[in-house]
């Protein structure tokens, strides 16, 4: 499951086509993978500006005098922290024709392109970081999710929810 947090100012992403358009453009990232979709979970955390601070300035914030040099204090901070489980950069290495660093650069690239156009686009500062976690440690529905490329992992996608399934169509 990709799981992405969005830590927003409370003055961006008001509108629940905003985050329906952002939602759905992150998921594309996967189900181009293909990942069934409804691995994918997007959260949008609201916050007052003063609980985002960059450099020890809130952010949204008019006190322009506290940036010191470096930036504009005034403009929003939207920080994404993207957890993968499903599937990894690391396991992608495994694919003979793939370089790892082509692999991760690859996945950057469509993440960068997923965000521009709702926050780089919108002048916003921002940043995000990938953590990628133990495949093991992970349930949907309380089941343990077939493997990747599996028959049924095909069915989840097809049927978009976990299932219950025949534990060998969910192994390769």
């Amino acid at each position: 499951m990709p799981l992405w947090i969005i830590y927003h100012p409370r003055s961006t992403f008001k509108s629940e086509d905003e985050k329906a358009t952002l939602a759905k453009d992150i998921t594309k990232i996967y189900t181009a993978v293909p990942l069934p979709a409804f691995y994918v979970n997007v959260l949008f955390v609201p916050l007052d500006a003063t609980s985002i601070y960059v450099g020890g300035v809130a952010r949204p914030s008019s006190h322009t005098a506290a940036n010191g040099p470096g930036q504009d204090s005034n403009v929003p901070f939207i920080r994404v922290t993207i957890q993968n489980i499903a599937r990894k950069i690391s396991d992608l290495k495994l694919i003979p024709q793939s370089r790892s660093d082509e692999v991760r650069d690859r996945f950057l690239k469509r993440v960068d392109e997923a965000l521009k156009p709702h926050i780089a686009d919108k002048g916003y500062d921002w940043e995000y970081s990938i953590e990628e976690t133990s495949r093991d440690l992970w349930k949907i529905q309380g089941f343990v999710p077939p493997m990747p490329g599996s028959e049924a992992e095909s069915e989840w996608a097809k049927n978009n929810r976990a299932t219950e399934f025949d534990p060998v169509k969910g192994n390769l």
